[in-house]
């Protein structure tokens, strides 16, 4: 006879607070994007608001697309894919600008 193992329950998510969460990210981009640069320099500017955009990926990656509870394959496979869509995006851009 098989012994089948059950799937660990896991708790489900409040999707609206994370819906929360992603409007006080966004409402702080927005915010930081209308500080004048000599209250905040665009060095210190544009790492805030990558890391805040970061955060959003983060959330949405986790909970609307399901990777805390999915295989961890799913997950090794967009960490994996991330840098490489990040190289194409700044060849775009990069290939854009020297135009």
């Amino acid at each position: 006879m098989e012994h089948i193992t059950p799937h660990p329950e896991h708790k489900s998510p409040n999707y609206v607070l994370i819906f929360i969460w992603l409007i006080v990210i966004t409402a702080a981009e927005v915010g930081v994007g209308y500080i004048p640069n000599t209250v905040l320099p665009t060095l210190v500017q544009y790492p805030l608001l990558l890391s805040m955009a970061g955060a959003k990926v983060l959330l949405v990656a986790l909970y609307y697309m399901h990777l805390r509870y999915d295989s961890r394959w799913f997950l090794l496979a967009m960490i994996v894919s991330l840098p490489l869509s990040v190289m194409f995006i700044l060849a775009l851009v990069l290939g854009y600008v020297r135009k």
